[in-house]
């Protein structure tokens, strides 16, 4: 995904060609986090556990079939009415030729949705299974496309590489939707249109509507935060995104990848009635997820300028697009620990069936955000919108964790522990180390050799330093529960997979 922003940037800059792509990209993968691996798969995962331990797989996927075949009329009926309300916008001459290239992109890119939130939903059945590698490698066929098309777009005039690169999202979709339903059907399900109502259907739906509020109202917050920036400015929306999309990076590689494993898990053990064990599976998960995610924020921290100048200073991306970018994407990295906390906070309900309570907390943090985005955005554009992005993702995690000790005992969690405030400590100071380093590297070298030379130093550095101090200040004890949590997390989809052969 890195690789593949890095030759959008580089072929377009943040220009207003981009910005104009970027926010109509966004409204699929709306739909994809609410209809996919959102609120739908939320919702199936345990309804679908609980049908395959008391039924057996058959039923099982008697009960996906039902839930597909509605999921793809819906997603038909949303795709067809979407072009046609994005023609109209984009001929009807009442909106500016800013806002008519979003509707031009959103029509062409629509289309690409239906392949992605129904490959969604296989996909979190395939986590049930124990499939989690077919999952996260998914998205390597949507930047692959996305890669491709642009090289062929570089042999074609600079006005038709944007219509390349969205034909390479509609490939991409294609693919995601093969592998996945290949990889399922391994697996012993077959696909039929299945529009009975009787079994355990009903009780997706009941869960799904209430998550779907909610999860609609926290992609909606995204897609209005992106409204107000192209308002702003015709760059704006590109430098949120990039920001956006570099604090995704430790997100997307370790959060998503613990809380996709972890939420079967945890939907098993409230299936069984095993409160303890999930308290403690959730408290070590959550604790996983600091111990990576504190040193990965204040390390990017230290080195912004040097990874954004390394991995994007090509092409039509200038000093002036960096300068715009690095203030947003410091705001963003301040909120990283919060946006983390809260995606696995979520997991906790959602193992509960309890999707009422994050709706109403997601419609806080939504309202919270606009009003603070409309408020600032007049004095300081991007960077306004971008503290307002912080300062609501805060309040959300607030009222999560102050929730979830309503949900049960098992959830009863003191976060501040002397365990949190050794990383704390190990990371700050693991992030002087670092820029200490950059800035004396700085002195000798300059442009891409002293920025590959600084990241190839650093980053070993900051690992060294900041696990030797937790060790030191956690002691022998403390750092034996990550050894517990690798076993668990990572050496345990070795049983997975043998347990997937079993079910074949």
């Amino acid at each position: 995904m890195l690789v593949r922003d890095i030759f959008i940037f580089s072929a377009f800059g943040t220009s207003e060609l981009n910005s104009a792509f970027l926010f109509a990209f966004s409204i699929p993968n709306l739909f994809r986090r609410l209809l996919g691996e959102g609120a739908l798969a939320s919702a199936l995962i345990p309804v679908f556990s609980d049908e395959y331990h008391e039924k057996g797989k058959e039923e099982a996927f008697f009960l996906l079939n039902r839930v597909a075949s509605r999921l793809i009329l819906i997603l038909l009926l949303i795709v067809v009415g979407g072009v046609a309300i994005c023609g109209l916008g984009y001929s009807g001459g009442w909106f500016s030729d800013r806002w008519r290239l979003c509707f031009l992109f959103s029509a062409i890119l629509l289309p690409y949705m239906f392949f992605v939130c129904l490959g969604a939903l296989l996909a979190a059945v395939l986590n049930i299974f124990g499939k989690f590698l077919l999952h996260a490698s998914n998205s390597i066929w949507l930047n692959l496309a996305m890669i491709g098309a642009l090289l062929v777009g570089y042999f074609f005039h600079e006005s038709w590489r944007i219509y390349w690169l969205c034909a390479g999202v509609f490939v991409g979709g294609v693919i995601q939707l093969w592998a996945l339903w290949v990889g399922l059907k391994r697996m012993g399900w077959r696909f039929r249109f299945d529009w009975e109502s009787g079994g355990r259907v009903g009780e997706v739906w009941r869960l799904f509507f209430p998550g779907a509020a909610g999860a609609s109202v926290q992609q909606v917050n995204a897609v209005v935060s992106r409204a107000l920036a192209y308002a702003v400015s015709s760059r704006a929306v590109s430098v949120l995104y990039l920001a956006d999309r570099l604090v995704e990076l430790p997100l997307g590689l370790f959060v998503a990848a613990v809380s996709t494993v972890i939420f079967p898990r945890l939907s098993r053990l409230e299936a069984r009635g095993e409160r303890a064990l999930l308290g403690e599976e959730f408290r070590r998960g959550m604790f996983l997820i600091l111990v990576i995610i504190f040193p990965a924020a204040l390390g990017m921290l230290s080195l912004d300028r040097t990874l954004l100048s390394l991995l994007f200073l090509w092409g039509n991306f200038t000093k002036q697009d960096m300068a715009l970018v690095l203030p947003v994407l410091r705001i963003f990295l301040v909120a990283l620990p919060f946006y983390a906390l809260s995606t696995h906070f979520l997991r906790g309900y959602y193992c509960k069936k309890n999707m009422a309570r994050p709706m109403v907390i997601a419609a806080i943090h939504f309202g919270v955000n606009t009003l603070l985005a409309l408020s600032l955005m007049h004095w300081l554009e991007t960077v306004g919108i971008a503290i307002a992005n912080l300062l609501s993702i805060i309040l959300q995690t607030i009222l999560l964790y102050w929730g979830l000790g309503r949900l049960g005992e098992e959830f009863c969690i003191k976060i501040w522990t002397k365990r949190l405030g050794s990383i704390i400590l190990a990371s700050i100071s693991m992030a002087a180390a670092v820029k200490l380093s950059d800035y004396v590297l700085g002195l000798y070298l300059s442009g891409k050799v002293r920025g590959a030379v600084s990241v190839g130093v650093n980053i070993p550095l900051g690992v060294a330093v900041y696990f030797g101090l937790l060790y030191a200040l956690d002691g022998r004890g403390r750092l034996s529960d990550l050894e517990i949590i690798w076993r668990r997390f990572v050496k345990k989809s070795k049983k997975s997979e043998e347990r997937s052969d079993l079910m074949r």
